[in-house]
Parts: structure tokens; C-alpha cells; sequence
């Protein structure tokens, strides 16, 4: 136990006066030994008191508000081992109350591996259903966003904060950190823990107290400041910089507040419009922070998209609320159909007036995610002579590294807290049953609380066709890897420009190797280290790696997107983490990919380990803005084809599954064609406003266009085109077509 120190009897009698601390000194001058053992333990009776004081201070005690409330959340109260589902039935109704379980140890989460449970606001962010481990599960999962902006901003570590069950009974505080209920409970509520969900962490929370009137009228000011806030943005205006902290934003953010405020400024100037639509406005206060979000529909002159839009919020010194953090998730909520109808309506008036400058945009228009970063794609030769430089090593990462699933996915990412290949130190007042390590998975991603302690490694042998990394050294290497990692002796780093250089040549190696399907790429992998340092994130072996990087390069075609990436050191280990948006015909994902190297004996850096978080980072911008050359290239020659009337010009353009209004397939489309020109041809065939949209099947190509054929007739439309790329070039995979005003007959094309 920790003591204070000694204090002067005086200290603790001063308000009995004078007389009564006198008094009480020349007692105990009388009795040594008894002064001797009252201070003692009078210390120790404050010490303890006051850390009791000081643990109950730092839990969150959570309270909600009756204005601003979502339709339906979720609160757990860990003193009490509780889950509670809301919904909002005016006032707020508990509907579900279940037993639950959470961290092995009390507390604010605040590190990777510290079995806590994390107290603050969280959304539900998708359903994992496959491939979990019964007994420690349920087989179902809810994954929260864990750690959110503040989190971050706060320096909290760990990931996998999940909601699941437990096949075989519930424990009181035995998980890692997640929030475990029964099996039948997650039957009966999992179908309302939709996306969105709000979540409250906290250490308790008062039921039958809540919600309470908003008296300081705070959620009153930040509804108003959302929208005050999409005002701003939707005029384009440089008011928009002053909502933010912009310390605070940089810290909490995958980008600096800078190259935010660069992105949308140039955004600014290059739009000629910007509509926002904030549906549902809802508030919820965390510890030392509070949460907006609403429904958003964002439209402008490039772009059209809708999602939830979350913004993070703290007060600064002059008291006033500015935002520290945010988050997006796209997603189909009928707000464009609504707007195209003219049925939708904001909560406030969107401003119009706007400070941009009379800049008109770039043609063609292009839809890109509003917040498009600075980057180092531009238009230019074939991806694959322009990749160096750039992460397509976060690829990689995202075949090697246990991974974040997308949403679409059945892969599951590790849940809270997995100590990968080693189980943390276990306090000693757990049972066997828990200290009992579990059977290591067979899967390369290992689970939760089933990882088996490593102590020797072998050395993977490389997959056919994957060139194997030199192993340095004269040690056998199941000796070697025996070793325990702390005797990979290295001096701390510091990020001089020569490192920087290096580090980022390296990056570059591993893009253009990945680009190229080269199997060079083993090379840059230290094989023995590999995923098995400490204090590093420990995932799959080598050998898998490269298995699972064999299966990326089978697939026809690959482009990567990146940006420069971001380097920081931790001790002799080096961090690059650079974003990454990868296409390939199975469709795009993005994120950030995080890759430590290391120095080894022969002054080579090598990927020691890996890891790839999947988040919107508008790389989607950059893409469109590297093949809008192409695209805009192909639809020109497209068009003019068809106005001259060359048929085989024409049909090169096609896929051979294509469809057109109805026609599937290249032959039939063929045989139209050839039968309508010989009747009646095209004489005029225009096309304007091109805009092109990023799906998953390829790129959407929107434009206006006014046909003529030789016997006069001429309508106008708008002429949609879905055009998909093959490793190569682009071809047209569907083709619609809408008439609007016929101006002297309609006409089939």
C-alpha cells in the first residue's frame, strides 16, 4: 500500500482551535509512542480515503437529457453489471434489462490490454455472425467504434470493444473489456442494435432518474451549432474553421486540421454549389465531451451522398463549444430520393450566399467525397508507373495483417483486447478456469480470449512463387526464433531526413511490388520477426502472409491510391502509416495502412509487423481524379463513333455481357444496331455535364445528351453509362437512357 507522508498533528485539528490542538500536542509529547502510532495510521486512513475518492472521481457517472434524444439507445451501468435498452416513447421507456458482464477490472478504459471497459459515447458500427468461437461469443457480435475521436485525443489504445454473448453463461467482470449479455437477451435485442445505435458506457446510471430537463439549455446550443455549422459549410465559407479546435482536431484526426482546411477551401473554390440537410439532430453528453449527429444528405455540383455525420465536441478555455473530432459513415437513409421529389426538409434554412472566389470548376465534374485530401495522384500515365511513392503496401497489409472487416465481409476482426500470441499477466485472484490457456485457433486471425502463450516460433517456410527474406545471423533458425525478441538489440532512432528518405523508398518498394504482382515482395518482410515483436501488433505468421498475399495477386488487375506517408518512431522501430484506397474488380476498400520496420543486422529495413484499419478517407477523390482523363477520353470517342456510325468502332467500346435498354449482351446490341442504321442513322450526337460516381462495380458516368437522326427527329435526355475497367482500358457494362422533352418525335437510339 501506498502511504503519505507524515503530516503535522496540527493539520487534522485545526478546526478544533487552538486550545484543542495545544492541548492535544503536549498529550501526545507525553506519549511518544502513542503520537508515533496515531500519525501512522492516521496517515494511512487519508491516504485510503483519498484514493477512494480519487477512483470514484475518475468514473463517469452518465446522465441523459429528455431534448435531443435518439429514437432508441442502448446504456450500461458497470457498477451494477447492467444493460439497458431505451427507445423514446415520449418520455424515454426502458424496454429490455439484462444482467450483463464487462472488463475483469474496474475503470475508464485507457490502454491496449488493461481488461477495462470504456466509459464514454459509442455507436454500434455492424453485425459479425460468422466465424466466432461459441464459448467465449455467442457467435454474435456488435462492434462499437472504440476508440472515437476523444479517445485519441486522450491517448487511449486497444480496439475490438464489441457487444456479444457468451455460450455457456455470463460471469460478472470477465471479459477483456467488452460488454457481454445472455444468449436469449442478444436474441431479443440484437435485431434493434442496428448501425447507428447510440451506446452509453458508463460506470453507473440511474434509470429511474432519467432524462432530465436540459436546464443550462447546453443541448439546445449544440443542435444549433450543428446547424449553424452546415451553414457555414454549405456557403462555403472560411467560417466553417472557426467551429473547430484545430490542436485538438490534428490529435484526434487521420489528418492535420491543416490539410483539412487546404481540402476544403480548395473544394470551396472549385464548387459551384453546396446543399446540406441535417435530419433528426440528436445530443448525448459524454465524460468531458458531448456528441451531435443527425442524418446528412451532402448534394453539390460534383457530388450527391448521404450517411450519419457525428461531431465531437468540447468546450475550450473562453467556455465556447468547438469540434475536436469527427466521423461519417455513409449510408442509404432515402434522403436523395426524398430531395429529388421535394420532399425533404431541412431542420434549419441552408444559407446561399457564398465568400468563394468566381474560380469555375475543373471539366469534367467530377463526384468525389466532399473532404477530398491533398494528394499525390494526379492524372497522368497507367497506375502501375505511378505508384512509387505510394502505399500500395497498404494492400498488402490488408492481406497480411488481421484486419478490420468491412461491413460486407464475414472475416471478424479481433475483438477487445487480443494479446496476439501471448496472454497478459493475470491477476491472482482469478480462477484456474480463467487462467487456463485456451486451445490457439486455427484461423490466422486469433480471437479474443482463446490465444495460447508462444514461446517458439519456427520459421515459416515461403509459399511458392514468394521470394524468401535473407535470414542473417549463423544461428539455426528455430534457435533464433526461440530467442525472446528483447535481444533484437537495436539503438533508438531518430527521424532524420536520410531516414525519412529511406523509409519512404521502402514504402515505394513494397507499392511497386505489389502493383507489379511481383513475388520480390517477401523480401521485404523481416520472415523471423515478423508479427511476433513485443509491444507490436501480432497477427498472422509469414507463411500465411504471403498465402494470403497469393490470393490478392490471382486477381486480374489491381490499383492502389495512396498518399505520402505518415512516419513516427517508437524507439527502434519505425512507423509508417499511409492511407490507401485499393481497386480491384471485386470492388474498392479503403484505410490506412500501418507498417513497422526495423533495421536489421545488414542496415536493411524490413516490415516487422502490419495492421490495416478500414475508414472513409475520400480517397475515392483522388481515384476519380487519376482516370476522369481516361473516362472522359473514352466516352468522347464512344460518342463520336456512334455519330459516325461505324459500328465496329462502336462496339469496341462494349463489354461482351453488356446491356442496353434491354439488350444483354454484345451480340444483340450488335444486331440492333446494324438493323436501326440501316433505316435511319445518327447525324448529331452531343453530350455535356459529365459526372462521373464511383460503385462498386466500376464508375457511373452521368450526362445530358440531344440525339438527331437522318430523318429529323432530335430528343433530349440525360444518358447513363456504367463503364468498367478490365486492367487495361474501360468499356461500357450498362447503358440507360431517360428521355426528357421530346423536341420533334422521340427516337430509338
Amino acid at each position: 500500500m501506498t502511504c503519505m507522508p507524515f503530516l503535522p498533528v496540527r493539520t487534522y485539528w485545526r478546526l478544533g482551535g487552538k486550545a484543542v490542538v495545544t492541548g492535544m500536542n503536549r498529550f501526545l509529547q507525553r506519549h511518544a509512542l502513542a503520537y508515533s502510532l496515531f500519525v501512522f495510521f492516521g496517515s494511512i486512513a487519508i491516504a485510503c480515503t483519498l484514493h477512494v475518492r480519487s477512483a470514484r472521481a475518475d468514473s463517469w457517472q452518465a446522465q441523459l437529457y429528455n431534448d435531443g434524444l435518439p429514437s432508441h439507445l442502448v446504456a450500461v451501468d458497470k457498477a451494477r453489471q447492467t444493460f439497458m435498452f431505451f427507445e423514446k416513447k415520449s418520455p424515454l421507456k426502458l424496454k429490455y434489462t439484462y444482467p450483463c458482464t464487462t472488463g475483469q477490472l474496474r475503470g475508464d478504459k485507457q490502454a491496449l490490454n488493461d481488461l477495462r471497459t470504456p466509459e464514454g459515447i459509442y455507436f454500434v458500427e455492424y453485425k459479425i455472425a460468422n466465424g466466432l468461437d461459441f464459448k467465449e461469443y455467442g457467435g454474435i457480435a456488435y462492434t462499437l467504434n472504440y476508440p472515437n475521436p476523444v479517445d485519441k485525443l486522450r491517448g487511449k489504445t486497444g480496439h475490438g470493444i464489441w457487444i456479444h454473448s457468451k455460450g455457456f453463461g455470463i460471469e460478472p467482470l470477465s471479459t477483456r473489456g467488452c460488454v457481454a449479455i445472455g444468449l436469449k437477451d442478444i436474441d431479443e435485442v440484437g435485431p434493434s442494435l442496428i448501425p447507428g445505435t447510440a451506446v452509453v458506457l458508463a460506470e453507473s446510471l440511474d434509470e429511474k432518474a432519467q432524462p432530465r430537463p436540459d436546464k443550462a439549455g447546453t443541448v439546445h446550443e449544440l443542435r444549433r451549432l450543428m446547424q449553424d455549422w452546415s451553414n457555414a459549410w454549405a456557403s462555403r465559407s472560411t467560417k466553417l474553421f472557426d467551429y473547430y479546435d484545430q490542436d485538438a482536431y490534428t490529435k484526434a484526426m487521420p489528418e492535420t486540421f491543416a490539410a483539412f482546411r487546404q481540402n476544403k477551401e480548395r473544394l470551396f473554390k472549385m464548387l459551384r454549389f453546396i446543399k446540406i440537410f441535417n435530419r433528426k439532430i440528436h445530443v448525448l453528453q459524454g465524460p468531458g465531451y458531448w456528441v451531435t449527429w443527425s442524418e446528412q444528405l451532402y448534394t453539390a455540383s460534383n457530388l450527391s451522398t448521404e450517411g450519419i455525420r457525428r461531431l465531437y465536441w468540447q468546450r475550450g478555455n473562453d467556455k465556447k463549444f468547438r469540434i475536436v473530432g469527427m466521423e461519417w459513415t455513409p449510408r442509404n437513409l432515402g434522403m436523395h430520393a426524398a430531395y429529388s421529389k421535394g420532399q425533404l426538409v431541412a431542420e434549419a434554412p441552408i444559407m446561399t450566399v457564398s465568400d468563394a472566389s468566381s474560380e469555375a470548376p475543373r471539366p469534367p465534374r467530377l463526384d468525389m467525397p466532399e473532404a477530398a485530401p491533398d494528394s499525390e495522384a494526379r492524372p497522368g500515365p497507367p497506375l502501375q508507373d505511378n505508384v512509387a511513392g505510394k502505399s500500395a503496401e497498404t494492400l498488402l497489409a490488408a492481406a497480411s495483417a488481421p484486419l478490420v472487416p468491412q461491413r460486407d465481409t464475414e472475416a471478424a476482426l479481433p475483438p477487445a483486447e487480443v494479446n496476439w500470441g501471448v496472454r497478459p499477466s493475470i491477476p491472482e485472484q482469478r480462477n484456474d478456469r480463467e487462467a487456463k490457456p485456451a486451445t490457439p485457433p486455427a484461423a490466422p486471425a486469433p480471437t479474443q480470449e482463446t490465444l495460447a502463450p508462444s514461446s517458439v516460433i519456427a520459421r515459416p517456410q515461403a509459399p511458392a512463387g514468394i521470394a524468401p527474406a535473407p535470414i542473417q545471423g549463423n544461428a539455426q533458425p528455430a534457435q533464433r526464433a526461440a530467442q525472446s525478441t528483447e535481444q533484437h538489440v537495436a539503438q533508438p532512432l531518430t527521424l532524420t531526413p536520410e531516414l525519412r528518405s529511406t523509409l519512404e523508398a521502402r514504402v515505394a518498394q513494397w507499392n511497386k511490388a505489389f502493383a507489379a504482382h511481383s513475388t520480390t515482395i517477401g523480401a521485404l518482410y523481416d520472415q523471423e520477426h515478423f508479427n511476433r515483436m513485443k509491444n507490436l501488433p501480432r497477427g498472422a505468421s509469414y507463411a500465411t502472409t504471403m498465402r494470403n498475399l497469393e490470393q490478392r495477386f490471382k486477381n486480374p488487375w489491381l490499383r492502389l491510391i495512396s498518399r505520402k506517408p505518415h512516419i513516427t518512431l517508437q524507439g527502434h522501430v519505425a512507423l509508417t502509416q499511409s492511407p490507401l484506397l485499393i481497386i480491384s474488380p471485386k470492388g474498392m476498400e479503403q484505410g490506412t495502412l500501418s507498417l513497422w520496420w526495423q533495421q536489421g543486422s545488414d542496415a536493411v529495413y524490413r516490415i516487422v509487423a502490419s495492421s490495416f484499419k478500414p475508414m472513409e478517407l475520400g480517397l475515392t477523390a483522388d481515384w476519380l481524379e487519376q482516370v476522369s482523363g481516361d473516362i472522359s477520353t473514352v466516352v468522347e470517342q464512344w460518342r463520336a463513333a456512334w455519330e459516325r456510325a461505324d459500328l465496329n468502332a462502336y462496339m469496341s467500346f462494349y463489354t461482351d455481357d453488356a446491356l442496353q435498354q434491354g439488350r444483354r449482351g454484345a451480340q444483340h446490341i450488335r444486331k440492333h444496331k446494324e438493323s436501326l442504321w440501316q433505316r435511319v442513322g445518327p447525324t448529331r450526337v452531343q453530350v455535356s455535364g459529365l459526372r462521373l460516381v464511383p460503385e462498386k462495380q466500376g464508375i457511373r458516368a452521368d450526362m445530358a445528351q440531344t440525339y438527331t437522326n437522318t430523318s429529323g427527329h432530335t430528343d433530349k435526355g440525360v444518358k447513363t453509362l456504367l463503364l468498367r475497367y478490365n486492367g487495361t482500358a474501360w468499356h461500357i457494362a450498362r447503358e440507360d437512357w431517360a428521355v426528357q422533352t421530346p423536341l420533334a418525335g422521340g427516337v430509338i437510339h
